[in-house]
């Protein structure tokens, strides 16, 4: 159980660091569109990206 989320966890990190490292500026310009978007706008788009998660992992268990 633990190696699966220490896995997970790693994962998450490497396509992270990925996109930092691949295109800088393409996030600098997600960080400047999602400074213009309403905190309710945010919370709707964080509790999307919540659900396609836990969506993802019950397909894959």
């Amino acid at each position: 159980m633990i190696e699966k989320l220490v896995f997970g966890l790693g994962a998450v990190l490497i396509v992270e660091g990925l996109v930092y490292l691949l295109a800088p500026n393409v996030v600098k310009d997600v960080l400047k569109a999602l400074d213009l978007l309403s905190i309710m706008d945010r919370r709707k788009i964080g509790a999307l990206l919540v659900v396609a998660g836990f969506v993802l992992v019950a397909l894959v268990t």
